[in-house]
């Protein structure tokens, strides 16, 4: 078994392939966990079957083992959200929307844009943790296929909903569409108390952290429209 550091929560993974423990290795801790995930056989090889044989054992492993941990996050004010994340002088920025839409593409446009002020925080699956009334972002071992992230936390400065667009512009979002938008790219569990739990952290967010809509024809100009419009 393995403790990792992820939102300043120490989490115990006791994991079955070395893959788990090879793309976690940056968040590997000495502490004692505050709770304990870890994937049956049958979890692993229905996770494969889900997947239609796409993916490895140990892919699928490490597929069961994010949800899980993903999960037990909310006892501590913490939840997963789609997205990628960047941190310009020390501030994050996320952006999230449906797979393929180019949250990859526009974050890494941010990175070309602001050189050594900007830091990837995740590119496909932070955890955002409400810490003393504040939302931080957080980032986890589950980066995406292009491995693009690290441990950091940084207090969360905006939301961003990314949509393609023929020309660039970006507005405050409306709450339904927020609602809509946001709800769509979290992991919602199954159990009443969690979903609830769940709910209030995503009233809160969306009450507290501005949130903004953005059409983008993903190119470098995009980074900069969406930052003035964000900062």
């Amino acid at each position: 078994m393995i403790t990792l550091n992820i939102a300043e929560i120490s989490v115990g993974v006791d994991n079955r392939y070395p893959l788990s423990q090879w793309s976690c290795e940056e968040h590997i801790s000495a502490a004692s966990p505050h709770f304990v995930v870890f994937a049956t056989e049958k979890e692993i090889r229905e996770e494969c079957n889900r997947l239609k044989g796409a993916f490895s054992l140990a892919d699928c492993e490490s597929n069961c083992l994010y949800r899980k941990v993903s999960l037990g996050m909310l006892r501590y004010d913490a939840f997963l959200l789609h997205a990628a994340v960047v941190a310009v002088d020390g501030e994050g920025y996320v952006f999230t929307a449906p797979g393929g839409t180019g949250k990859s593409t526009h974050a890494n446009y941010w990175m070309q844009e602001f050189g050594n002020r900007a830091v990837m925080v995740n590119g496909d699956k932070p955890i955002i943790r409400l810490i003393n009334d504040k939302f931080y972002v957080c980032g986890t071992p589950w980066r995406g296929k292009e491995r693009l992230g690290n441990a950091d936390t940084v207090p969360l400065k905006a939301i961003c909903l990314l949509e393609r667009g023929a020309k660039n512009e970006i507005a405050p979002a409306d709450a339904d569409t927020t609602l809509d938008k946001i709800f769509q790219q979290v992991l919602l569990p199954e159990e009443p108390e969690s979903a609830l739990k769940q709910l209030d952290l995503l009233d809160r967010l969306i009450g507290t952290v501005p949130i903004y809509r953005l059409k983008c024809n993903l190119s470098q100009e995009a980074a900069k429209v969406a930052y003035n419009g964000m900062k």
